[in-house]
């Protein structure tokens, strides 16, 4: 099987993680088959003392980020994640033709869908609260990504 862009942002994303001192991340394997109603709610759970993170990976072409791409499971599970204390839930998206790469809080998210939106677009100034670049060196198509920028800004 070939490994498309998304699945080759997550694998990135975990590594840009994995080299940051004292953090943890596990992947949470896709359930494709669904098997015995099986339905994650995100990609990876990362913690770094003394937060935790559960973050679900998207990748998308245009100027916006469609909240249909996002499952009903996910939103629900995510948001119950953060509620509790010392927990961030949310999406990491790369708009590709964009070159933008975000951190939006899930509470950011469903703010914005009760509000009669059906999605985010990347460069709306508007939304800057819950909402956070992960910068990054991009080396030819992908990027390089500051995870410990990351950790500072969101917590």
């Amino acid at each position: 099987m070939a490994n498309n862009r998304g699945k080759q942002f997550e694998s990135l994303i975990r590594e840009s993680f994995e080299k940051v001192a004292g953090v943890s991340i596990d992947r949470i394997p896709d359930q494709t088959m669904r098997y015995k109603g099986a339905n994650n709610i995100c990609d990876f759970i990362v913690y770094k003392y003394p937060f935790e993170f559960y973050i679900e990976c998207k990748t998308v072409h245009g100027n916006t980020l469609p909240f249909s791409n996002i499952k009903e499971n996910q939103w629900n599970g995510l948001l119950a994640k953060s509620k509790i204390s010392g927990v961030y839930a949310g999406v990491i998206c790369w708009w590709v033709d964009k070159d933008v790469t975000l951190f939006i809080d899930i509470r950011r998210l469903e703010y914005l869908r009760n509000a009669g939106l059906k999605s985010i677009r990347y460069d709306n100034e508007e939304w800057t609260d819950l909402i956070v670049p992960i910068k990054g060196k991009k080396k030819r198509v992908f990027y390089e990504y500051d995870m410990e920028q990351f950790f500072e800004e969101v917590t």
